[in-house]
């Protein structure tokens, strides 16, 4: 790949992001997979009816928050649900502050249980070399449905 080709595949081309003629191509990546924190002190009630798993996600970065310097909160119909965990948002703060296109989605409702009543998936779109590097069932499953003993909390 020649310097100019390079170029254009990162997204410096006067259209935005162009994959060349090349063993490129654009794949969304789950980078994150987790409940939304605080559902009970923002707008979750008034939408809980209206919610359903698939439904797209808004995120703003909140950068002059004062508990959360990285704070992220989430946003379904123009209505705040809460926000991502305080300790593990500095990736997708980061991300928003570089205006990558997040796409994030409803993966799980379970409203009997406040704390875990919303899971959400986040995805980003990277640039990579055909073929696919690794291909596991992450690429389609929730984090807590891995196969691994820890996450099933079967340690002996």
């Amino acid at each position: 790949m020649n310097r100019s080709d390079f170029i254009k595949a990162f997204g410096l081309g006067a259209t935005g992001l162009i994959i060349p003629n090349t063993n490129w191509s654009q794949k969304p990546i789950k980078i994150y997979d987790n409940y939304i924190k605080g559902l009970t002190h923002y707008e979750f009630k008034t939408v809980k009816k209206q919610i359903s798993v698939g439904h797209e996600l808004k995120f703003v970065r909140e950068i002059t928050n004062t508990y959360d310097s990285f704070a992220v909160a989430v946003y379904f119909k123009g209505k705040k649900l809460g926000y991502l965990a305080a300790y593990e948002n500095i990736v997708i703060a980061n991300l928003l502050e570089q205006g990558v296109k997040l796409n994030g989605f409803v993966s799980k409702l379970n409203l009997k249980n406040v704390y875990e009543a919303v899971s959400i998936e986040i995805f980003a779109n990277i640039v990579i070399e055909n073929p696919k590097i690794i291909e596991t069932d992450l690429l389609h499953k929730r984090a807590d449905d891995a196969n691994d003993v820890y996450r099933k909390g079967i340690i002996t």
